[in-house]
């Protein structure tokens, strides 16, 4: 089954602790969702063990209990949602990583410059979500040591038909919340300049998952622990 549409970035308007508990549920019951799964598993086939990693809009935490569990030295989250960073960090502690994680509540461009790079950057269901695109992976591009992975909705009849209902809904119901659809041209351009390459890691029918590799890196680094 394919990642249920908008909206899982932890927006603060819109997600309470009854949804990340819920959330979190969902994830102790059926793992994570598929596209986030093949982000992990993509990281960990570029060489998570040892590395850091920087996860934007993490949710429940899902990326970094997956990297983790496959050897990732340190994991720091930025949610903009409080009830999201309290819930993710509480289900790290639970499984003995509470000495490896650090969860922070903000907007990520407001708070870039008060967050260390880290090897990995991600950003699974953000760019969505986010009003300022070019801003958001122009900070995470200088946070990202090695690469950035990410799960953005896919330009296709259907996407643009949620695109709008839920723009149609948000008016209705005075919620800013938007689901903001982004030519995967663009993306690429963007992180080319800023010295990133794409590489494709899977297409859903609803989401692409892409992995961006800093072209700067050494070759020999590729699969290999950090």
């Amino acid at each position: 089954m394919p990642d249920s549409p908008p909206c899982d970035c932890g927006c603060a308007n819109v997600f309470s602790s009854k949804e990340a508990a819920g959330d979190l549920k969902r994830y102790l019951r059926e793992g994570p969702a598929s596209s986030t799964k093949a982000l992990i598993e993509a990281i960990v086939a570029e060489g998570a063990e040892g590395a850091t990693l920087l996860d934007i809009g993490a949710g429940i935490g899902a990326i970094q209990l997956g990297l983790l569990a496959a050897g990732l030295a340190r994991a720091e989250s930025v949610d903009a949602t409080e009830a999201y960073v309290a819930t993710a960090r509480e289900e790290a502690h639970r499984r003995g990583y509470g000495d490896r994680v650090v969860g922070k509540v903000g907007d990520f461009v407001a708070v870039a410059a008060e967050v260390p790079p880290a090897d990995f950057v991600t950003l699974d269901k953000v760019v969505c979500c986010y009003p300022d695109m070019p801003a958001l992976l122009g900070r995470a591009a200088e946070r990202a040591n090695r690469a950035i992975g990410l799960v953005y909705p896919r330009q296709t009849w259907w996407n643009r038909i949620a695109a709008r209902v839920l723009a149609a809904w948000g008016w209705v119901a005075r919620d800013a919340t938007r689901w903001h659809l982004h030519r995967p041209s663009e993306i690429d351009a963007l992180l080319d300049r800023a010295g990133f390459e794409r590489h494709e890691v899977r297409r859903e029918l609803i989401w692409h998952v892409a992995l961006y590799r800093r072209r700067d890196v050494p070759q020999t680094l590729a699969g290999q622990t950090a």
